[in-house]
């Protein structure tokens, strides 16, 4: 019997998470379908988000036309770093995107108390508290660009080139939250932490469309250590190359990034449940 006792709470434990799961993508449902009501409202925002990109797009088209490459980069290369990017984000934004403003609006007004008395998590009912629409523009965009990067590229796209790619553009959605996640969690306390996480949305945005390559030895090093966008695209695209990075100690790590991203994010929520656990709302 203590041999097996494990196997019960497994499987007891699977079963909380496929209704979880069911209750999740039923929410989500709900609530796109409540911002169709609004049609015009509802295409505004995902042309909104393709206008957006829309830089990126010229980018893209400008790089294919006018240059050969980036930074030793051919341009191939860089479109898939910028398609990468472009589609995490947009994944991103669709699941994890609440930890932004939508966070801010619950504590503001005061209505994040309630998330804690019902019997579902405080972040599953933050992320699934409003669908972000913009974010369909974003990985519209994303998708573009992969699609032109991957009939460019000179990349040999056997299925384990692919599955490395989805799993890298998925490690990048994981990474994105693991930066997000511990301002989420200082933003339960202080809204200042709101204005920090836009400005890391912009780094990441900037930054993470150009090779790190072409960025002087310091800041490659605050791109991979401090904060790591280099494990979003430029490591796996370099893998999908087949060369190393320029640091040959990371060179061992580079093909790793995707679970490298997984294991941030999952040391990020660790700090987010501590800090939930010592939450003290605005009002005692």
């Amino acid at each position: 019997m203590a041999d097996g006792a494990p196997v019960p709470r497994i499987r007891a434990r699977a079963r909380r998470t496929a209704h979880v799961l069911r209750f999740v993508l039923k929410a989500t449902a709900v609530n796109i379908r409540g911002r169709m009501e609004y049609p015009g409202d509802f295409a505004f925002e995902v042309v909104f988000g393709i206008l957006w990109q829309t830089s990126t797009l010229a980018f893209a088209a400008v790089l294919l036309t006018r240059f050969d490459g980036l930074g030793n980069f051919p341009a191939g290369g860089v479109l898939l770093i910028v398609g990468m990017r472009l589609m995490a984000h947009g994944l991103f934004t669709m699941v994890f995107g609440n930890l932004s403003d939508a966070l801010l609006e619950l504590v503001e007004e005061g209505r994040i108390e309630g998330f804690f008395l019902r019997p579902l998590s405080v972040l599953t009912q933050i992320l699934i508290s409003r669908f972000n629409i913009n974010a369909l523009g974003d990985f519209t965009v994303g998708v573009t660009v992969c699609a032109m990067a991957v009939s460019q590229a000179p990349v040999d796209w056997t299925p384990a080139a692919v599955l490395y790619l989805v799993a890298a553009i998925i490690g990048g959605v994981f990474l994105e939250a693991a930066v997000q996640l511990p301002l989420a969690a200082l933003l339960l306390r202080s809204p200042f932490a709101h204005g920090v996480g836009k400005w890391l949305d912009d780094i990441m945005a900037t930054i993470g469309n150009y090779p790190l390559s072409i960025l002087p030895l310091f800041l490659r090093g605050v791109f991979t250590f401090v904060l790591p966008l280099a494990f979003v695209a430029y490591f796996p695209v370099l893998v999908l190359l087949d060369r190393t990075p320029e640091n040959g100690l990371l060179s061992w790590l580079a093909p790793w990034s995707p679970a490298v991203c997984l294991l941030l994010f999952l040391i990020s929520k660790r700090l987010w449940n501590w800090n939930l656990r010592h939450y003290r709302s605005t009002g005692g």
